[in-house]
């Protein structure tokens, strides 16, 4: 079996990652980052960033949403993006995960090698991109003394992704 491997990152410098991201589209104080808008934006920021919303039916059924690792062009399933634009807090940090995957890959122009040997967690893109994706979502400095539950109704995320980022807090 085949994995795909890259440039190993704490946390914390992931988390300066997504801050920096937050500062350049202006969004560094919002609690509620609109995911949906940030598309758009990413698209007039970033030359060669691209996305498309694709019938559910071009999916795989457990695929929300993926990139193209030679083009950084991401595809979302149709479902997941009017998910997102009424404020699922899932299909939202799915979008997130995806931006997360192309400013790593591409912004970041961090190289992805193949393995035949499961990467450690630090260097697996699927958990940096899962990361980045909480980090955007829930911002270190504006959510550090939340609570689970006002984290989740004032970031919009789902309950496990809010306990996610306070448990990385603690």
């Amino acid at each position: 079996m085949n994995y795909y491997s890259i440039t190993p990152r704490s946390r914390i410098k992931i988390r300066a990652l997504a801050k920096a991201f937050r500062q350049e589209f202006g969004i560094d104080n919002v609690l509620y980052v609109p995911i949906v808008e940030l598309l758009d934006k990413c698209s007039l920021r970033y030359q060669g960033f691209n996305y498309e919303i694709l019938p559910d039916s071009s999916f795989e059924n457990n695929v929300h949403a993926s990139i193209n690792n030679d083009t950084g062009h991401i595809s979302i399933r149709e479902s997941v993006f009017e998910r997102a634009s009424e404020g699922a807090g899932r299909d939202r940090m799915t979008i997130a995960h995806e931006i997360g995957h192309y400013v790593i890959h591409f912004v970041e122009k961090t190289e992805l090698t193949i393995t035949h040997v499961k990467p450690k967690t630090y260097r697996d893109p699927e958990w940096q991109a899962k990361c980045f994706a909480g980090e955007l979502m829930v911002n270190y400095d504006l959510t550090k003394a939340m609570g689970v539950e006002e984290i989740e109704k004032k970031c919009g995320v789902t309950n496990d992704a809010a306990l996610v980022q306070f448990n990385s807090f603690h």
